[in-house]
Protein backbone atom coordinates (compact mmCIF):
# COMPACT_ATOMS: atom_id res chain seq x y z
CA UNK A 1 0.00 0.00 0.00
CA UNK A 2 2.83 2.41 0.90
CA UNK A 3 4.60 1.56 -2.35
CA UNK A 4 1.43 2.26 -4.40
CA UNK A 5 0.95 5.58 -2.62
CA UNK A 6 4.57 6.54 -3.28
CA UNK A 7 4.19 5.75 -6.98
CA UNK A 8 1.08 7.94 -7.16
CA UNK A 9 2.88 10.79 -5.45
CA UNK A 10 5.71 10.52 -7.95
CA UNK A 11 3.53 10.11 -11.05
CA UNK A 12 0.67 12.52 -10.34
CA UNK A 13 2.67 15.77 -10.63
CA UNK A 14 3.87 14.64 -14.05
CA UNK A 15 0.34 14.12 -15.34
CA UNK A 16 -0.91 17.30 -13.69
CA UNK A 17 1.59 19.29 -15.70
CA UNK A 18 0.82 17.56 -19.02
CA UNK A 19 -2.07 19.86 -19.88
CA UNK A 20 -0.29 22.98 -18.75
CA UNK A 21 2.50 22.61 -21.28
CA UNK A 22 2.31 25.55 -23.65
CA UNK A 23 0.76 25.01 -27.06
CA UNK A 24 2.81 27.96 -28.30
CA UNK A 25 5.87 25.72 -28.40
CA UNK A 26 5.85 22.92 -30.97
CA UNK A 27 6.73 19.73 -29.11
CA UNK A 28 6.04 17.40 -32.03
CA UNK A 29 8.72 15.69 -34.10
CA UNK A 30 9.72 16.12 -37.73
CA UNK A 31 8.21 13.88 -40.38
CA UNK A 32 11.58 12.21 -40.84
CA UNK A 33 11.80 11.48 -37.12
CA UNK A 34 8.36 9.88 -37.16
CA UNK A 35 9.32 7.77 -40.17
CA UNK A 36 12.48 6.60 -38.44
CA UNK A 37 10.32 5.41 -35.55
CA UNK A 38 8.15 3.41 -37.95
CA UNK A 39 5.26 5.74 -38.78
CA UNK A 40 4.08 5.43 -42.37
CA UNK A 41 4.67 8.08 -45.03
CA UNK A 42 2.01 10.83 -44.77
CA UNK A 43 2.50 11.59 -48.46
CA UNK A 44 0.72 8.36 -49.39
CA UNK A 45 -2.80 7.05 -48.84
CA UNK A 46 -2.93 4.78 -45.80
CA UNK A 47 -4.66 1.42 -45.58
CA UNK A 48 -5.77 -0.20 -42.34
CA UNK A 49 -2.44 -1.92 -41.79
CA UNK A 50 -0.66 1.43 -42.12
CA UNK A 51 -2.91 2.82 -39.38
CA UNK A 52 -2.33 -0.15 -37.10
CA UNK A 53 1.45 0.05 -37.40
CA UNK A 54 1.57 3.84 -37.06
CA UNK A 55 -0.80 3.85 -34.10
CA UNK A 56 1.41 1.33 -32.27
CA UNK A 57 4.44 3.56 -32.81
CA UNK A 58 2.65 6.74 -31.76
CA UNK A 59 1.18 5.10 -28.67
CA UNK A 60 4.66 4.10 -27.55
CA UNK A 61 5.93 7.60 -28.31
CA UNK A 62 3.09 9.15 -26.30
CA UNK A 63 4.02 7.01 -23.29
CA UNK A 64 7.58 8.33 -23.45
CA UNK A 65 6.91 11.89 -24.69
CA UNK A 66 3.27 12.90 -24.05
CA UNK A 67 3.53 16.14 -26.08
CA UNK A 68 5.27 14.67 -29.12
CA UNK A 69 2.22 13.55 -31.11
CA UNK A 70 1.56 15.25 -34.48
CA UNK A 71 -0.57 18.37 -34.14
CA UNK A 72 -2.81 20.23 -36.58
CA UNK A 73 -1.02 23.58 -36.34
CA UNK A 74 2.57 22.33 -36.44
CA UNK A 75 4.77 23.17 -39.40
CA UNK A 76 6.70 20.01 -38.64
CA UNK A 77 3.93 17.48 -38.15
CA UNK A 78 0.57 18.80 -39.42
CA UNK A 79 0.92 16.81 -42.66
CA UNK A 80 1.06 13.61 -40.62
CA UNK A 81 -1.88 14.57 -38.42
CA UNK A 82 -4.07 15.41 -41.40
CA UNK A 83 -3.05 12.19 -43.16
CA UNK A 84 -4.44 10.24 -40.21
CA UNK A 85 -7.85 11.92 -40.53
CA UNK A 86 -7.91 12.22 -44.32
CA UNK A 87 -11.03 10.94 -46.07
CA UNK A 88 -8.74 10.12 -48.99
CA UNK A 89 -7.77 7.00 -47.04
CA UNK A 90 -11.28 5.71 -47.75
CA UNK A 91 -11.06 6.28 -51.50
CA UNK A 92 -11.66 2.54 -51.94
CA UNK A 93 -15.36 3.39 -51.57
CA UNK A 94 -15.21 4.85 -55.09
CA UNK A 95 -13.73 1.65 -56.53
CA UNK A 96 -16.54 0.09 -58.59
CA UNK A 97 -14.59 -3.15 -58.88
CA UNK A 98 -14.97 -3.80 -55.15
CA UNK A 99 -18.20 -5.51 -54.01
CA UNK A 100 -20.26 -3.64 -51.44
CA UNK A 101 -19.69 -6.25 -48.74
CA UNK A 102 -15.91 -5.84 -49.14
CA UNK A 103 -16.25 -2.07 -48.86
CA UNK A 104 -18.30 -2.54 -45.71
CA UNK A 105 -15.64 -4.78 -44.20
CA UNK A 106 -12.90 -2.23 -44.87
CA UNK A 107 -15.02 0.68 -43.68
CA UNK A 108 -15.70 -1.06 -40.39
CA UNK A 109 -11.96 -1.00 -39.84
CA UNK A 110 -11.93 2.78 -40.20
CA UNK A 111 -14.44 3.09 -37.39
CA UNK A 112 -11.83 1.35 -35.27
CA UNK A 113 -9.25 3.81 -36.60
CA UNK A 114 -11.40 6.67 -35.32
CA UNK A 115 -11.69 5.07 -31.88
CA UNK A 116 -7.94 4.45 -31.76
CA UNK A 117 -7.18 8.06 -32.72
CA UNK A 118 -9.54 9.41 -30.07
CA UNK A 119 -7.85 7.18 -27.48
CA UNK A 120 -4.38 8.16 -28.69
CA UNK A 121 -5.03 11.89 -28.30
CA UNK A 122 -6.79 11.58 -24.94
CA UNK A 123 -5.09 11.46 -21.56
CA UNK A 124 -7.50 9.41 -19.46
CA UNK A 125 -5.89 10.61 -16.24
CA UNK A 126 -6.67 14.26 -16.95
CA UNK A 127 -9.91 16.22 -17.15
CA UNK A 128 -8.33 18.97 -19.23
CA UNK A 129 -6.67 17.78 -22.42
CA UNK A 130 -3.53 19.09 -24.11
CA UNK A 131 -4.76 17.90 -27.52
CA UNK A 132 -8.19 19.56 -27.56
CA UNK A 133 -7.71 21.10 -31.06
CA UNK A 134 -6.78 17.71 -32.47
CA UNK A 135 -9.66 15.97 -30.71
CA UNK A 136 -12.13 18.35 -32.37
CA UNK A 137 -10.76 17.35 -35.79
CA UNK A 138 -10.84 13.67 -34.82
CA UNK A 139 -14.51 13.91 -33.74
CA UNK A 140 -15.36 15.51 -37.06
CA UNK A 141 -13.49 12.69 -38.79
CA UNK A 142 -15.55 10.20 -36.78
CA UNK A 143 -18.78 11.82 -37.96
CA UNK A 144 -17.53 11.53 -41.54
CA UNK A 145 -16.71 7.84 -41.14
CA UNK A 146 -20.15 7.20 -39.62
CA UNK A 147 -21.78 9.07 -42.50
CA UNK A 148 -19.98 6.90 -45.02
CA UNK A 149 -21.25 3.84 -43.16
CA UNK A 150 -24.81 5.18 -43.39
CA UNK A 151 -24.42 5.89 -47.12
CA UNK A 152 -22.93 2.47 -47.81
CA UNK A 153 -25.65 0.81 -45.72
CA UNK A 154 -28.29 2.43 -47.90
CA UNK A 155 -26.54 1.09 -51.01
CA UNK A 156 -26.43 -2.39 -49.50
CA UNK A 157 -30.15 -2.21 -48.68
CA UNK A 158 -30.88 -1.62 -52.36
CA UNK A 159 -28.56 -4.38 -53.61
CA UNK A 160 -29.77 -7.71 -55.01
CA UNK A 161 -26.44 -9.45 -54.43
CA UNK A 162 -26.91 -12.30 -51.89
CA UNK A 163 -23.71 -11.41 -49.96
CA UNK A 164 -24.95 -7.83 -49.64
CA UNK A 165 -28.43 -8.87 -48.59
CA UNK A 166 -26.99 -10.85 -45.71
CA UNK A 167 -25.48 -7.61 -44.39
CA UNK A 168 -28.65 -5.54 -44.70
CA UNK A 169 -29.88 -6.59 -41.26
CA UNK A 170 -27.06 -4.59 -39.68
CA UNK A 171 -28.30 -1.25 -41.01
CA UNK A 172 -30.31 -0.43 -37.87
CA UNK A 173 -27.20 -0.96 -35.76
CA UNK A 174 -25.32 1.44 -38.01
CA UNK A 175 -28.05 4.04 -37.52
CA UNK A 176 -27.93 3.59 -33.74
CA UNK A 177 -24.15 3.92 -33.78
CA UNK A 178 -24.44 7.09 -35.84
CA UNK A 179 -26.86 8.67 -33.37
CA UNK A 180 -24.68 7.78 -30.40
CA UNK A 181 -21.66 9.38 -32.08
CA UNK A 182 -23.64 12.50 -32.90
CA UNK A 183 -24.88 12.82 -29.33
CA UNK A 184 -21.38 12.27 -27.93
CA UNK A 185 -19.97 15.14 -29.98
CA UNK A 186 -22.87 17.39 -28.99
CA UNK A 187 -22.22 16.56 -25.36
CA UNK A 188 -18.62 17.74 -25.74
CA UNK A 189 -19.81 21.13 -26.96
CA UNK A 190 -21.39 21.88 -23.60
CA UNK A 191 -17.93 22.25 -22.07
CA UNK A 192 -17.30 25.62 -23.67
CA UNK A 193 -14.31 26.56 -21.52
CA UNK A 194 -12.28 23.69 -22.96
CA UNK A 195 -12.34 24.91 -26.55
CA UNK A 196 -11.90 28.09 -28.52
CA UNK A 197 -15.03 29.55 -30.04
CA UNK A 198 -13.61 28.77 -33.48
CA UNK A 199 -13.30 25.08 -32.58
CA UNK A 200 -16.82 24.97 -31.18
CA UNK A 201 -18.21 26.59 -34.32
CA UNK A 202 -16.26 24.13 -36.46
CA UNK A 203 -18.03 21.32 -34.64
CA UNK A 204 -21.33 23.14 -35.10
CA UNK A 205 -20.92 23.24 -38.88
CA UNK A 206 -20.24 19.50 -39.03
CA UNK A 207 -23.12 18.63 -36.72
CA UNK A 208 -25.53 20.86 -38.63
CA UNK A 209 -24.64 19.15 -41.90
CA UNK A 210 -24.98 15.72 -40.26
CA UNK A 211 -28.42 16.41 -38.80
CA UNK A 212 -29.86 17.98 -41.95
CA UNK A 213 -28.54 15.13 -44.09
CA UNK A 214 -30.00 12.34 -41.94
CA UNK A 215 -33.04 13.74 -40.19
CA UNK A 216 -35.40 12.04 -42.65
CA UNK A 217 -34.70 8.66 -40.99
CA UNK A 218 -34.68 9.87 -37.37
CA UNK A 219 -37.61 8.53 -35.40
CA UNK A 220 -39.41 10.69 -32.81
CA UNK A 221 -37.33 9.38 -29.91
CA UNK A 222 -34.07 10.19 -31.69
CA UNK A 223 -35.30 13.65 -32.72
CA UNK A 224 -36.49 14.47 -29.21
CA UNK A 225 -33.18 13.41 -27.70
CA UNK A 226 -31.22 15.47 -30.20
CA UNK A 227 -33.39 18.49 -29.44
CA UNK A 228 -32.50 18.19 -25.76
CA UNK A 229 -28.80 17.90 -26.59
CA UNK A 230 -28.97 20.90 -28.92
CA UNK A 231 -30.79 22.98 -26.33
CA UNK A 232 -28.19 22.09 -23.71
CA UNK A 233 -25.46 23.43 -25.99
CA UNK A 234 -27.48 26.58 -26.67
CA UNK A 235 -27.84 27.17 -22.93
CA UNK A 236 -24.10 26.78 -22.38
CA UNK A 237 -22.70 28.97 -25.16
CA UNK A 238 -22.36 32.68 -25.85
CA UNK A 239 -21.71 32.12 -29.56
CA UNK A 240 -24.41 33.75 -31.68
CA UNK A 241 -23.62 31.42 -34.56
CA UNK A 242 -24.04 28.27 -32.48
CA UNK A 243 -27.27 29.52 -30.91
CA UNK A 244 -28.69 30.53 -34.30
CA UNK A 245 -27.68 27.32 -36.09
CA UNK A 246 -28.95 25.02 -33.34
CA UNK A 247 -32.25 26.83 -32.90
CA UNK A 248 -32.73 26.32 -36.63
CA UNK A 249 -31.99 22.59 -36.25
CA UNK A 250 -34.48 22.29 -33.38
CA UNK A 251 -37.16 23.89 -35.58
CA UNK A 252 -36.36 21.46 -38.39
CA UNK A 253 -36.47 18.43 -36.13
Amino acid sequence: MKRTYLLLVLILPFFLCTCNRSRKTDHSLTLEAYRELGVKDPGKVWNLQDFIMSNMVLTELKNEQPFALPTKSSRRSSALFYRMISLENMSFLQDDSLPLYEKAHRLQGFLNVYTDLADLYTNVLMKEQYYYPELVEIWIFGLSVSQKMIDLGQEINQSDVPADKRMAAGYESIQSLYLVGLQDVLNQQKYTSRYSEKELELLTDSISVAVKRNMDWFDKAASDKLKLELQAVIDSTSSRKIRHDYLDLIDRL
